[in-house]
């Protein structure tokens, strides 16, 4: 987003490095429309190697503003001219060291340009937005998916590894009992899939693609904070969205498999144990007959 589109903070946003913040940031304080301020606390300066990288360049790089377009900076009274010498720590009985920074007028014809753009800017800004908000609502449907695997593969495996007794095995017709073996292998080879899924929805949620992209929406996206290659994070993005669907598909399409498979099971079992209850209610029934006469 170029600087003349991004409207005035409401609040102070994270500038982070690999994941841990270092310093804040505040877009066109009240009265400074070509301003910004940086603050840094106390702290940053005493991360290891941090100190170092704690130039007003860097600083200026984390906000997509180049050098050039700096009029002047300044921290407290001092007003340098340098952009690359590190910052010094404020003293100890400060938070915070605190910079301002005033960006040059724009010439006419960029000011057009930056006007003329605003636009797809905003649309830009909520097309990332959209789709990371699609690929957590996919993901949340991959997520039902894996508890409700989880818990049909405990009771698959349940099914798979119960034997049947002497009784249903004496008196089961072969049918049946070749049915119980077949749904039985059925249930064999749905195991590993049932697994893979729930291995590949964990993964996925945790993957350090999608952790990047998640630290890039909270620190940018969502504050609408300028970052580099934005066209290639909406590319990342809809990859990712993409990959979700396909996942959320095959794990539907996984648990209704599986899920009829049990059921088959559930259904063979029942009859195995009718056959054999009613066989031994009419060997009953015969014997006390033999006894009566």
């Amino acid at each position: 987003m170029k600087f003349a589109e991004q409207p005035p903070s409401k609040h102070w946003a994270a500038l982070k490095f690999r994941g841990e913040k270092f310093a804040e940031v505040w877009f066109k304080p009240e009265g400074e429309p070509r301003g910004v301020t940086f603050r840094i606390p106390q702290q940053s300066f005493q991360i290891p190697g941090m100190a170092e990288q704690l130039t007003i360049a860097n600083l200026l790089r984390a906000v997509a503003i180049v050098p050039d377009e700096v009029e002047s900076w300044r921290h407290g009274d001092a007003a340098p001219s340098g952009m690359h010498g590190a910052l010094p720590p404020p003293p100890q009985h400060v938070s915070h060291l605190e910079i301002h920074v005033r960006l040059k007028q724009p010439s006419a014809g960029v000011a057009r340009i930056e006007n003329g753009e605003s636009e797809i800017s905003s649309a830009k800004w909520q097309d990332l937005e959209n789709r990371w908000k699609a690929i957590l609502g996919l993901e949340a449907g991959v997520e039902t998916w894996r508890i409700s695997m989880e818990s049909l593969l405990v009771e698959m495996e349940s099914l798979w590894k119960k034997p049947l007794t002497i009784e249903e095995k004496t008196y089961a017709p072969r049918a049946d009992v070749a049915q119980w073996n077949k749904a039985k292998n059925r249930v064999h080879n749905a195991l590993p899939k049932m697994k893979e899924f729930i291995h590949r929805s964990v993964w996925a949620i945790g993957s350090p693609e999608r952790k990047r992209l998640e630290e890039l929406y909270n620190d940018h996206i969502q504050p609408h904070i300028p970052f580099p290659q934005i066209d290639e994070v909406l590319k990342q993005l809809e990859e990712l969205r993409k990959d979700r669907q396909v996942l959320s598909a095959h794990g539907k399409t996984v648990y209704q498999e599986c899920r009829g498979i049990a059921t088959e099971l559930q259904g063979t079992l029942r009859t195995l144990q009718t056959n054999t209850a009613n066989a031994q209610k009419k060997k009953g029934a015969t014997g006390s007959k033999g006894r009566h006469f």
